[in-house]
């Protein structure tokens, strides 16, 4: 009997040991992504897009993501937008180890109203993206985020407060590699220029190099020339 439970005990210690070996860790960062929207023609339905990303981690203390790229849009109608794109890629995600990717992307957005009044309303995101890692295996993600908006007025002034859900599904890696959920407020100052300003919480599945969660505060601007 004390044999068995001086192994139990040990068994158990090794199990401690291990989880804490493994355990997620935690961050937090700041975001920002900045759109600058260029219409190619009368209609404003086809649409080029200069897109950039700065993030900051490690208790935001280092620069954890840049990349920089452009979108093809096509709106089909008021419920449907196309598009296809390039973004290239500065990474730190363990904060020592400085890796570059290209991304190729592939988007259609669906958007419908939940309202009579339309107040309501439910945006689905569907992205590929193949990632051309260089020298590290690639990888191609499947996202598709899911968000529902509520439009409301404050002082004469429109507000529209979300909530967003999304899944990263890696091909490679054969699983879901990361969760995204974000709630925030966007709001249009005037026809150039809105702003979105969120918290978001990102979770890891485990499968990739710094599994963990980590919370943070973005911003998102958009510029309509």
């Amino acid at each position: 009997m004390k044999k068995i439970i001086l192994l139990s005990l040990l068994s158990l210690l090794f199990s401690v040991d291990a989880f804490s070996q493994t355990r997620y860790e935690t961050d937090f960062q700041l975001w920002n992504d900045t759109q600058i929207i260029v219409p190619l023609n009368k209609k404003k339905d086809w649409n080029f897009v200069i897109w950039t990303f700065g993030r900051f981690g490690n208790n935001v203390k280092t620069t954890t993501d840049a990349r920089i790229g452009g979108l093809l849009t096509k709106k089909v109608n008021k419920y449907v937008t196309l598009g296809g794109g390039y973004l290239y890629r500065y990474s730190n995600p363990t904060f020592k180890l400085k890796r570059y990717e290209s991304r190729y992307l592939g988007l259609a957005t669906f958007t419908a109203p939940l309202s009579k009044d339309k107040k309501w309303t439910l945006v689905n995101r569907n992205m590929y993206q193949y990632e051309d890692r260089y020298s590290r295996p690639n990888a191609t993600v499947i996202r598709n985020r899911f968000w529902v908006k509520r439009e409301v007025t404050i002082s004469e002034k429109k507000f529209e407060p979300f909530v967003s859900f999304e899944t990263f599904y890696d091909f490679r890696l054969k699983d879901f590699a990361r969760y995204r959920t974000q709630a925030g407020v966007s709001h249009k100052f005037n026809s150039k220029f809105s702003a979105d300003i969120y918290y978001v919480r990102q979770d890891e599945t485990g499968n990739r190099l710094r599994p963990g969660t980590l919370n943070g505060i973005g911003t998102s601007f958009r510029v309509n020339l």
